[in-house]
């Protein structure tokens, strides 16, 4: 069952999650934590991941546990938010092909069913900067 935590109400998170089409899986790869750029779509209450990401394969996502997040961060004011959701992965068929001839194959495509999501709105403090 789906839990929710944090400053986010569950329909905030949702919604953010919605308006943004790429963001960061985390998982373990051959026993190393590996944190990978993806495109998702949002299903329901649902995350649809697309596979086609380096160095992320249909075998190291299937049934895995993995984190997914989303965030968004103005540079100037250092306002933002994040959206974590935690969740086992299944592999789930593409759309199929629109001619016939794989042109519209998208790849491989996990469903990450969430188990957590957690959403926070914060601001960084602004001398934070490392040079």
């Amino acid at each position: 069952m789906e839990q929710f935590e944090g400053g986010l109400t569950p329909a905030e998170c949702w919604s953010l999650l919605s308006g943004e089409t790429v963001g960061r899986v985390a998982l373990s790869i051959r026993a190393l934590p590996a944190i990978l750029p993806v495109r998702y779509a949002i299903d329901g209450r649902s995350v649809r991941i697309h596979l086609e990401s380096p160095g992320l394969s249909p075998v190291s996502v299937q049934d895995a546990v993995v984190a997914f997040a989303v965030d968004e961060i103005d540079n100037r004011t250092g306002a933002g938010w994040t959206v974590q959701v935690q969740g086992r992965v299944r592999m789930v068929p593409g759309p199929p092909p629109l001619d016939g001839t794989g042109s519209g194959d998208v790849g491989p495509m996990g469903t990450l069913e969430p188990g957590t999501v957690t959403g926070h709105r914060f601001t960084l403090h602004p001398s934070a900067v490392i040079f």
